[in-house]
């Protein structure tokens, strides 16, 4: 853990410190990270996703899928 020294604004704090239940400044703010990233990660995967998607023969799949279901009837 580090010792950091930044300009917060104390209406955004104290609200956020309300909202969630913190007793502590430093309990808001790590939550907020913590959500930060989390948001930050799903949204890096979702584009990541999204762009391996574009290649994706989803009509293929689907007669391919189709047709397995066929061969063991």
């Amino acid at each position: 853990m580090s010792l950091t020294h930044i300009d917060i604004d104390d209406n955004e704090l104290e609200t956020a410190k309300r909202l969630g239940g913190h007793k502590t400044k430093t309990a808001a703010v790590a939550e907020a990270l913590r959500e930060y990233n989390q948001r930050r990660s799903r949204a890096a995967a979702f584009e990541h996703y999204f762009e391996l998607a574009k290649d994706w023969d989803i009509e293929g799949a689907e007669a391919a899928h189709a047709a397995d279901k066929r061969a063991y009837q």
